[in-house]
């Protein structure tokens, strides 16, 4: 009994106990709550029920206790997510990996809340922590090393935070129990260590968006329970061996975008036979698509874009029947956070019939493929079919009959290849937000299109890897375009422009209540651009304006066609939504209507080239009014009485009956966006003097004041020259002092030396042959793959550059003077300015203004260490810069230069540049196609693509400007002798990318430049560089934004 009754006590004792060392536990862990607490930034009050007056911590917001009350579960979702729950499930393999990084199955919310702060060591007293989740917060500091000892941990969600730590060192060997590790798009550096091989039970792995390097570890592959590996947008190198897929059969989604993945793309991918997602685009995978893709039977999304990928498409593609979504390349060119890997796949096939059937295919995009073939007439179920991108090919054939049984294909973009024929009136062209058929050869009438129904266009936010790709790149292709869309609008885009359809402007083929086609419901924006066509009839007719009070705003391009008749009066009433209007060059006669002025919505106006007649509408010219508008080159009249800075006279030149704003400069506008061009792209044809536009430009005002004196200098000049010809001995070398070309000379004669420009001395055949010394050594500055410079004094003070041009490389005499002509009428504040020139069957020679300063080669090899500080260097490539954009985009016509180097970019003594050698590789094009392969560009600063294609670009342009912009910030040339010891093709751009990926940016930068600073701006500078010198043509900016850049980086008021 006495046993029985101690037994008892000995019980309650142990009883006590536990209770005790159960409230202490309880007691312990909310106050280590609290203290994690103190440390963390709550502007949202999320953790506000993390109090000492709440007793039970296991309630506290974010807090899951277990069965013992030991805090288990640590959940709390920062970002745009809902405070309840967590977006991890509590199966944590629930997670959806997409295009772009992991997406949660959570509910939005309106308000935006986060935690931020730090997260203390704290958390490894946690000992039962099962779940560490708080993503998409704005946590900062190191990442705690206590979380590495929790051996009860299952998933780890840091993801979306701004936690550093050097993945290297982490050890992960205690987390054996692992599921989940989501440490995406936080600051982590380092490699994937050794460490993490412990942890075998990982279904999700996401290291994506930090800047981890180093190999992928083949060690990932024994992982028999991984379904998700995200290792996109780091800094991943080297190739994927076979073994990593060996074991890969429950693997469902894998992303390695963005990184620096070389070699082929392993054929072992094939075994992953659970892979629905797999995203490979922006690497530097060559060779061909495996065969074995087509044994992915579930494969739902498949991009390869931004890669070195040639060879045949594999028609067993055609396998993977749940494939939805395939992009074979990308024209977007952007650049992920490391930025520069971009696609330039170069296949040599067609595009599979076994692909285009595809039962479930909804999306395929493969611009700029080298695709070469029929056009693909059979699409499988077209019922699913939303977008198509097939645009610079070499496609050929006809579109018509081929989509019409497709009513949910919303875009459509087969612009620049070979397509002909006429357009089908059963393409559901009034449903497409994107239709593209331009820089064909298509013809016939563009048709009213009878569709009356539309499906509504629904690019929503659902998180399903398909709706992703579709909405992503449906915003990608508006916001790409170059028209001033409202940025909050939808929008639709019909491109007819650049072909060869006639007939007139049709009914605008948009469906009734088009805002309706949208989930939002608002009105949009609407395209219609019709430009480089042989349209004609009318401008403005009734039919066409029966959708305006649909629309947000209406932007019409039917510019360079055969429009005639006049402008409605009442355009301005039945076109409110007019917000872009490009007519010109076209036929259309009449006065402005006053009416258009009144648009409260219009912004751009380009009628140049018209034969418009009456008066300027004075609403353009009010404080109020935002037009911007061309009207040059009419026959305007009337006069104009405005401010100042109201107006830039090259928008109304080429009237000559209107009085003109005389004290206005006819300085360039800026032009800010894409279609200002239209503003400074005058027609040639009216530029007509020696003086170019700008003597044209003044003739009539000066008439107007001095007529009779102008008509007696005249006659007077006319005898003078008269008598000294007749007492003059015929010389066969004089030179005619004429801006035109040259007429037909009897034979024995000289041809003419051609003046563009007065230097106050009489230039001739033999004064510049006297002046160098008949093109001796001695005079010589310089030579390049055009021929030879050589300095000549004309007379004292009057120095002039010589280009002797070898006359075997050129084409034929007229050719060549056609060619110059338009050369010589080319003003620009950093072009090299052609005075004239001389050509005949024996010799031909440009002269050019003299600069003292000599080029750039010789600024970077002798001068530059001299020139302290940045802003020189940014001022040149500012004025190389302008130059470029200049040529290639706001000079009529367009001209190429096809050898950027610093050899042709002369300095003056303020160290102002001036690029030359502009719009001569025209001259060669007879010779260079059949006689040579190197005459235009120079090895080392020509694009890689031209060098195999020979296509010239403007692109290649940019590429030659990135080399020059490398050689100008370093100490390196193109092709540096230092570069000798490396293997072949190890040139100045090589280098500079090896630099950079290391993060050794400094070690580029010529000695004292780094340390002068300021080093962002030098950052940015060599950013841009590499950028330039993209492989891909895609992935290179323009000169107009490169420009738009370097204005950003140094403004020029502080260069």
């Amino acid at each position: 009994m006495l046993g029985v009754f101690a037994m008892g006590r000995l019980i309650l004792t142990m009883l006590s106990f536990c209770l005790i060392s159960g409230k202490a536990v309880d007691f312990s862990e909310k106050s280590q709550l609290l203290e994690l607490k103190k440390t963390i930034l709550d502007p949202h009050n999320m953790l506000s029920s993390w109090k000492l007056t709440n007793t039970n911590h296991c309630s506290w917001f974010g807090v899951t206790c277990n069965a013992h009350g030991r805090v288990s579960e640590l959940r709390i979702s920062g970002g745009n997510f809902a405070h309840s729950g967590s977006c991890l499930s509590k199966k944590s393999s629930d997670l959806s990996l997409h295009g772009f990084g992991i997406f949660r199955n959570c509910s939005l919310l309106k308000k935006e809340t986060f935690l931020g702060g730090k997260l203390l060591n704290l958390i490894g007293k946690f000992t039962e922590l099962r779940v560490l989740s708080l993503p998409f917060n704005q946590m900062k500091g190191e990442l705690p090393s206590g979380i590495w000892g929790l051996n009860n941990l299952e998933v780890i969600d840091l993801e979306g935070n701004l936690m550093t730590a050097n993945l290297s060192r982490i050890n992960f060997a205690n987390l054996k129990n692992l599921q989940v590790l989501n440490l995406g798009f936080n600051r982590l550096f380092g490699e994937i260590p050794n460490s993490l091989f412990e942890c075998k039970n990982l279904s999700i792995l996401n290291l994506a968006g930090n800047q981890i390097g180093g190999y992928v570890p083949d060690f990932l592959g024994n992982f028999v329970k991984l379904k998700v590996i995200n290792l996109s947008l780091n800094r991943f190198t080297g190739s994927l061996g076979d073994k990593f897929w060996s074991k890969c059969d429950v693997l469902e989604h894998v992303d390695l975008a963005g990184n620096f993945l070389n070699g082929r793309i392993p054929k072992s991918l094939g075994n992953c036979s659970n892979l629905r997602t797999m995203l490979l685009f922006s690497n530097r995978f060559s060779g061909v698509l495996p065969f074995e893709l087509g044994n992915l039977r579930v494969l739902e999304v498949l991009d390869v874009s931004r890669n070195k990928l040639t060879g045949v498409i594999p028609t067993s593609i055609g396998n993977c029947l749940k494939l939805s979504v395939l992009v074979l390349s990308s024209d977007f060119g952007d650049s992920h956070k490391h930025g520069l890997i971009k696609d330039d796949n170069f296949f040599t096939s067609s595009l599979p019939l076994q692909i285009t059937m595809l039962p479930n295919l909804k999306l395929i995009w493969a611009p700029n493929s080298n695709l070469d073939s029929e056009f693909p007439r059979k699409w499988g179920d077209c019922q699913t079919l939303r977008m198509v991108n097939l645009a610079g090919n070499h496609l050929k054939g006809s579109i018509s009959g081929v989509f019409e049984n497709c009513p949910n294909l919303h875009f459509l973009n087969v612009s620049s290849n070979r397509i002909n024929g006429v357009l089908d009136e059963k393409l559901h062209v009034r449903c497409m937000a994107l239709f593209d058929v331009s820089k064909n050869l298509m013809f016939g009438s563009i048709p009213e299109f009878n569709t009356t129904r539309c499906g509504r266009l629904n690019f929503s936010r659902q998180l399903d890897q398909v709706s992703v790709y579709l909405s992503y790149f449906a915003y990608k292709t508006r916001v790409k375009g170059h028209l001033p869309l409202s940025r909050f609008m939808p929008a639709m885009i019909h491109d007819f422009s650049d072909n060869n359809f006639t007939g007139s402007i049709p009914m605008l083929p948009i469906v009734s209540k088009v805002g309706s086609h949208y989930k939002s419901g608002k009105k949009i924006d609407y395209a219609f651009l019709a430009g480089g066509n042989k349209l004609s009839g009318v401008l403005f007719h009734d039919n066409l304006s029966r959708n305006c009070n649909d629309l947000n705003g209406f932007f019409l391009n039917v510019s360079n066609n055969i429009i005639s008749g006049k402008i409605s009066p009442n355009v301005g009433v039945n076109w409110k939504c007019l917000k872009f209007l490009d007519a010109s060059n076209n036929q259309i006669s009449g006065p402005i209507p006053k009416s258009l002025a009144s648009i409260r919505n219009l912004t751009v106006v380009l009628l140049n080239n018209n034969k418009l007649s009456g008066e300027i509408p004075s609403g353009f010219f009010t404080p109020k009014s935002r037009v911007k508008f061309n009207f040059s080159f009419n026959n305007l009249s009337g006069s104009i009485k405005i401010d100042r800075d109201a107006i830039n006279c090259k928008r109304i030149i080429g009237n000559p009956l209107l009085h003109r704003c005389q004290f206005l400069s006819l300085s360039s506008v800026p032009p800010e966006e894409p279609w200002a061009v239209g503003f400074d792209s005058l027609n040639n044809t009216a530029a007509s003097d020696s003086n170019g536009g700008k003597k044209g430009a003044k003739s009539f005002e000066i008439i107007l004041i001095i007529v009779p004196t102008v008509i007696i200098i005249i006659l007077v000049a006319l005898v003078i020259v008269y008598l000294y010809r007749r007492k003059r001995k015929p010389n066969p070398v004089v030179a005619e002092i004429s801006p035109r070309r040259p007429s037909p000379r009897p034979r024995g004669q000289q041809e003419p030396l051609v003046v563009f420009k007065e230097i106050g001395v009489r230039l001739t055949l033999e004064t510049v042959v006297q002046a160098t010394g008949n093109f001796t050594s001695k005079y010589c500055i310089g030579s390049g793959g055009f021929g030879s410079t050589y300095r000549a004094e004309i007379s004292p003070g009057t120095t002039v550059a010589v280009k002797r041009l070898t006359v075997e490389m050129c084409q034929g005499v007229p050719q060549f003077n056609a060619e110059i002509q338009s050369i010589g009428r080319i003003r620009h504040p950093n072009l090299i300015t052609l005075i004239g020139y001389y050509a005949s069957t024996s010799e031909m020679f440009l002269i050019y203004n003299y600069l003292p300063g000599g080029n750039l080669e010789k600024f970077i090899l002798e001068t530059r260490a001299m020139v302290s500080g940045l802003n020189v260097l940014h001022k040149i490539a500012l004025d190389v810069a302008k130059a470029l954009y200049f040529l290639h985009d706001q000079c009529t016509p367009r001209i190429l230069h096809r050898d950027v180097k610093p050899s042709n970019i002369l300095l003056d003594e303020n160290f102002n540049a001036y690029l030359s050698d502009f719009g001569l590789a025209r001259l060669l094009d007879d010779f260079e196609t059949h006689v040579t392969t190197d005459v235009a560009g120079t090895f080392g600063y020509v694009a890689p693509e031209y060098a195999l294609s020979r296509r010239a670009s403007d692109k290649a342009d940019v590429f030659s400007y990135g080399v020059m912009l490398l050689e100008l910030i370093s100490d390196k040339r193109a092709l540096d002798a230092s570069f000798s010891t490396q293997e072949n093709g190890y040139t100045i751009v090589t280098w500079a990318l090896v630099l950079w990926g290391e993060g050794r940016m400094e070690e580029v930068f010529t000695a004292g430049l780094w340390e002068a600073g300021p080093q962002d701006v030098l950052v940015e500078l060599l950013h841009l560089g590499l950028l330039c010198t993209a492989d891909s043509i895609t992935g290179r900016p323009t000169m107009r934004q490169i420009v738009r850049k370097l204005k950003q980086i140094l403004p020029p008021s502080d260069s």
